[in-house]
Parts: C-alpha cells; sequence; structure tokens
C-alpha cells in the first residue's frame, strides 16, 4: 500500500536532518583524528627519545625505499620504529625490556660487548620492520622467534652466542643472503640447540 503524501514529507523532513548530522558527526570525528594524527607526528618527530638511535638513521632508511614510501608516510613508520623500541598494546615487550634482560649479569667485558650488539643490532632490525607489511623482509613473527632465541638459556655464554647468530642471520637476511621463509625455529634448533616452550 502507497504512503500518504504527508506521511513520506514527514519521513524526508526526518531524514535530511539525520543526513545533515551524520555527515557533521564524520567531519568532527574525521578532523579528531587528524589533529590526534598530528599530534603523534609532533611527539614522533620532534621529541625522539633520547635513549633510541637518532632519528636520522631510520628517516634514511625510510628515503632510501621508494616501494615502502609509497604505502607508508614517514610519520607512521617513525612510529612503527618507537613501537619496536618501547613496545605498544599488542605487543608490550619492546627491544629495550630484551636488551635488559640480555644485560643481566654480565662480567664487564660481556656487557660492553652485548650493549654495543643490541645497539647495532635493534637499529637494524627497527629500520627494516617499521617498513609497511608489503614491502619489509622482517614480520612480527620474526621479532618473536628472535626475541624467545635470546632469552631461551639464562647461561651468559647462550644468550652471547644467540645474539651473535641472530646478527649474523639479520645481515644475511637483509643483504640477500637468507630469505625470510630460512628463520624459524628449526634453524635455531640447528645452530644454537636452543629448544623454545611450546
Amino acid at each position: 500500500m502507497p504512503s500518504s503524501p504527508s506521511i513520506t514529507f514527514y519521513h524526508s523532513a526526518l531524514i535530511k536532518p539525520c543526513r545533515h548530522a551524520i555527515v557533521r558527526l564524520l567531519a568532527v570525528t574525521l578532523s579528531t583524528l587528524s589533529m590526534l594524527s598530528a599530534c603523534s607526528s609532533t611527539r614522533v618527530l620532534e621529541r625522539w627519545p633520547e635513549a633510541l638511535p637518532e632519528q636520522h638513521h631510520f628517516l634514511h632508511y625510510y628515503r632510501d625505499d621508494a616501494d615502502n614510501q609509497v604505502v607508508q608516510t614517514d610519520v607512521q613508520y617513525m612510529t612503527w620504529v618507537l613501537r619496536f623500541y618501547e613496545g605498544w598494546e599488542l605487543m608490550p615487550t619492546g627491544w629495550q625490556d630484551i636488551e635488559e634482560n640480555m644485560l643481566f649479569d654480565l662480567t664487564e667485558q660481556e656487557h660492553a660487548l652485548v650493549t654495543a650488539q643490541m645497539a647495532e643490532l635493534g637499529a637494524l632490525i627497527s629500520a627494516e620492520w617499521a617498513k609497511d607489511n608489503s614491502v619489509r623482509l622482517i614480520d612480527s613473527a620474526m621479532l618473536s622467534l628472535w626475541g624467545a632465541v635470546m632469552q631461551a638459556d639464562f647461561a651468559s655464554q647462550a644468550r652471547i652466542a644467540a645474539l651473535t647468530q641472530i646478527h649474523a642471520d639479520v645481515r644475511a637476511l637483509l643483504e640477500g643472503y637468507l630469505t625470510p621463509l630460512t628463520i624459524n625455529e628449526q634453524r635455531y634448533v640447528d645452530t644454537l640447540g636452543v629448544l623454545l616452550e611450546p
């Protein structure tokens, strides 16, 4: 049964203000998100934590990858670098936490060696991992695996051996001598005798 002209007019009169309200709400939401993004930009690019490697290392790495620049902004990239080091909601353990565990109870000489290797390794891994998923060679599964391998054995020599092996693997991966598929648990069982808990 067709609706009467007065009912049609009534519905039309209600729908138009609702549409305008929804459009206004979307505009306010997008404006708020834009402001939050600007705040994130300020925090990431202007207030970089002193404990991390300098920004220019990462920005140079970002600018050298034209494919990544098509799908990711420098602010997005630097945000992921920051998350790598500090952790975030979905991966609360960051590189700084792993480094703290790796440095526990070492001799002075071991402490200096591990500090230098962790700094270099963190800068290498994070610069690649922070890229967009579609172009990066290092993914989050590798991060989890490497974190577990480095902390699998409490003995200092075992931690140092794991760090040295992972450092070599990351370099080989980035230089094209290893493929991402070769980075798996069995590799570290074979090279280090590491047994990770299920």
